[in-house]
C-alpha cells in the first residue's frame, strides 16, 4: 500500500512540475506588444527590417513587415502572426505574403483560417463571398488580408477588387 501511495504522490509532483514548467515557459516568451513580440523571435524566417502596419483581432495579431531576399533591400513582404494569451501577446508563425513586384499582384496564399496576398494601390476593397479583406498599404502597392476565413473558401481564389468608386477592377 506504501509502494501504491508513493508512486501516486511520485505522479502528482510530476504531473505538478510539468504544468509549472510550460506556464513559466509561456510567460518568459510573452511579451507585452505583438511588434515586440515578433522583434524577440530568434532566427526569424524573414528578418524584420521595418515593421509597416499592425492589424488586430480578438486573439490573434498580423504585424506586416519589410524583410528581404536575395540582393534588393526591403523586397518582400512577410508578417508574422501573433497570438494573445493571458501573460500577453506570443509569436506563433511566420507568414511569407511575397516579392513587393508588379508581377505578384493579384497573387495570394493562405494556412488555416487567413488569406493573405497583393494587390495594386487603385484598389480600395477586395472581397471573397461575403468577407471583405483588410487591406495594407505601402509605397507602390497593397497587401491584403481575410481573417477568419472559412475553411471551405481556403482553396478558392475568386476575389473580387474595386477601386474607391466601387468600380470592379480586374486582374
Amino acid at each position: 500500500m506504501k509502494k501504491v501511495m508513493f508512486g501516486f504522490v511520485f505522479i502528482v509532483i510530476m504531473v505538478g512540475f510539468a504544468f509549472f514548467y510550460l506556464e513559466n515557459s509561456k510567460k518568459n516568451n510573452s511579451y507585452s506588444t505583438p511588434e515586440e513580440a515578433l522583434s524577440n523571435v530568434k532566427n526569424p524566417k524573414f528578418e524584420v527590417l521595418k515593421i509597416i502596419d499592425t492589424k488586430l483581432y480578438d486573439r490573434v495579431a498580423y504585424v506586416f513587415y519589410y524583410s528581404e531576399v536575395g540582393e534588393a533591400h526591403k523586397n518582400y513582404l512577410a508578417a508574422g502572426r501573433i497570438n494573445k494569451n493571458k501573460y500577453g501577446w506570443r509569436f506563433d508563425e511566420t507568414i511569407g505574403v511575397g516579392n513587393l513586384d508588379e508581377n505578384n499582384i493579384g497573387m495570394s496564399s493562405g494556412n488555416d483560417d487567413y488569406i493573405v496576398g497583393l494587390v495594386s494601390t487603385e484598389v480600395e476593397k477586395v472581397k471573397l463571398g461575403d468577407h471583405e479583406a483588410t487591406l495594407i498599404t505601402m509605397d507602390k502597392m497593397k497587401a491584403f488580408l481575410f481573417h477568419n476565413v472559412e475553411a471551405n473558401l481556403m482553396p478558392q481564389t475568386d476575389f473580387e477588387y474595386f477601386d474607391d468608386e466601387g468600380i470592379e477592377l480586374s486582374y
